[in-house]
């Protein structure tokens, strides 16, 4: 079975030995913690209920800013439209006056 000197061939037998060992502690560890978790307490229900509180609340406080962004919104461009309109009657006025001292001064 071992073409290599007995000296190696233990050596080989010891580290596949190790390697094996880790892996069996690794399954048991993923095993036990699945356990852990799937059985839930009554600690696990509050929090998750609490959480559920939290994130119900952080919600609906979302909503809430979001509506009043859309009516800062709609009055952002109501006022835009208003300074658009009041900087087109300034320059007719000022048009206006120019045309007047223009006249004057002719």
């Amino acid at each position: 079975m071992c073409t290599y000197t007995p000296s190696k061939c233990n050596t080989f037998l010891s580290v596949t030995r190790k390697t094996k060992s880790k892996r069996i502690r690794i399954q048991v560890f993923r095993v036990n913690k699945f356990n852990r978790t799937d059985r839930g307490t009554d600690y696990d229900v509050k929090s998750k209920q609490e959480m559920e509180l939290k994130n119900l609340k952080l919600y609906m406080e979302n909503m809430s800013i979001l509506k009043e962004n859309e009516l800062l919104k709609k009055k952002a461009t109501q006022l835009h439209q208003e300074n658009l309109i009041l900087l087109s009657e300034l320059k007719k006025k000022s048009s206006s006056l120019q045309d007047v001292q223009q006249s004057e001064n002719s």
